[in-house]
């Protein structure tokens, strides 16, 4: 594979510097696509009303699983592509990006289908009324026709990090958040369009540095749009690579989904609105923590292809350490600035005191997650999606509906927030275990490698 670009040698260059040199856009690019969400929700909160933000909190578990399938075939598409990049088979590696790309497009159409008939299940399900319900059939309605862009464009930006060129993929997706920001304020504060406004900003936001993307793809990189070869053993490889992001995705999604029917019966909507301001910050910590874990994984994989097992175990430690001390200032700060940062999303005293103090316990769990989500994209990048899976399901399904049922017994209500401490907890232990027995994931045509790494 050749291209008209300088591209970083992810083989043979400094490993410091490529974990930085990713790291920084790659933060860059979760953070910019976090703000969008953080925009929509602090415009929303503040001229829409705390209905608005229950709703996109109702509706965002289904958008996730939609995205889960999309998320499986961008990450297990592109690792599988870097893994055979490594290996030198550029043609077999290019072939998994149009694979992916095909996959995806046909994923996303099916999606945007379902999504505009789910408004009403969301409020047949959870029995919503009057101005709840129809904002969540405005949100549902406009955002499905925005899917295809959505997945396509978080596709577009494995492959162009994969190709060495991370920077030109973080501008990208930093203009989808300015183009957010601006489209909000027209459509929410100067039109008045509510819900509809925010659904077409953020869609909207989506698109533009989708087509973006797409010419960066075809003119600035090496990657190739040539006729796909739908291999049986290939498909079903990119989907057990990319399926424990899958998993994650959809065991959010049935959590959120609990965890909105739980707040409901025993706090009510306006603890739905409460929880969707302290997810907000929740979710900065999450985006930190998978920029830091996916800066890693295009390397990683090319690593894996050649064989280089000591740069990954260096790759590794970078991104866990980094996660560990992320977390741990992310906590200090939600802690300490909790009211200041929640008052930036509504004005309701009442909203800000539970806000509040729901924030005070999600920062302990920022200790671990960010250690937590490394190692469960680790072991992605080295093919070994079953470890994966487990660590990813562990905090967020599992240990977490355990942890829904436990706590509240011991705890009573304030359990329910006491819940993703627990799940973050056990899933460290977890991880760690597979960490000290699976240092290198559980490749077969490996073994003798690591015990080499091992020995060394």
């Amino acid at each position: 594979m050749t291209g008209k670009h300088k591209r970083i040698d992810l083989e043979k260059e400094k490993v410091s510097k490529i974990f930085w040199t990713y790291a920084i856009p790659s933060l860059v690019a979760v953070l910019a696509q976090n703000t969008a969400g953080l925009v929509d929700s602090a415009f929303i909160g503040r001229f829409v009303g705390p209905n608005g933000l229950s709703a996109i909190t109702l509706v965002m578990p289904f958008v996730f699983l939609f995205g889960g399938v999309g998320t499986m075939l961008a990450i297990g598409g592109s690792t599988l592509a870097g893994i055979y990049k490594g290996k030198g088979e550029y043609e077999k590696s290019n072939n998994y990006f149009v694979v992916t790309i095909s996959l995806i497009a046909i994923v996303s159409i099916l999606g945007s289908i379902i999504l505009f008939y789910t408004g009403d299940l969301i409020a047949e399900i959870l029995k919503l009324s009057g101005e709840v319900a129809g904002f969540v059939n405005d949100y549902t309605g406009v955002l499905s026709v925005f899917i295809l862009p959505f997945i396509t464009s978080f596709a577009f930006l494995f492959f162009l990090k994969l190709d060495g060129k991370p920077a030109i993929a973080v501008a990208t997706s930093v203009s989808g958040t300015v183009i957010n920001v601006i489209l909000n304020f027209l459509f929410i504060v100067v039109f008045n369009m509510k819900m509809i406004g925010a659904a077409l900003a953020t869609g909207l936001s989506q698109l533009i540095p989708c087509l973006i993307f797409l010419y960066l793809i075809i003119t600035r990189s090496s990657w190739k749009f040539t006729k796909p070869k739908f291999l049986k053993k290939d498909i079903l490889a990119m989907i057990f690579n990319g399926s424990s992001e899958l998993l994650s995705m959809a065991s959010t999604s049935i959590a959120g989904f609990v965890y909105n029917a739980l707040i409901i019966s025993k706090i009510g909507l306006d603890g739905v609105a409460a929880y969707s301001v302290a997810m907000q910050v929740a979710n900065i910590s999450t985006s930190i923590s998978y920029g830091f874990a996916e800066s890693c994984q295009s390397s990683i994989s090319v690593n894996v292809g050649a064989k280089q097992f000591k740069r990954v175990k260096k790759l590794r430690q970078y991104a866990v350490y980094s996660n560990l001390i992320a977390g741990i200032f992310m906590a200090i700060v939600s802690v300490v600035f909790s009211k200041e940062i929640i008052s930036v999303f509504t004005n309701k005293s009442n909203i800000i005191q539970l806000a509040s103090f729901i924030l005070l316990f999600y920062a302990m769990s920022f200790l671990l997650k960010g250690v937590n989500i490394a190692l469960a994209t680790y072991y992605t990048s080295v093919n070994s999606p079953l470890i994966s899976c487990i660590i990813a399901l562990s905090r967020s399904l599992v240990v977490f509906i355990i942890g829904l049922y436990l706590m509240p017994l011991i705890y009573g209500k304030n359990g329910i927030w006491i819940a993703t401490i627990f799940a973050e907890f056990v899933t460290t232990i977890i991880a760690l275990i597979y960490l000290k027995f699976y240092p290198y994931g559980s490749l077969k045509n490996i073994k003798n490698d690591i015990k080499a790494v091992k020995a060394s």
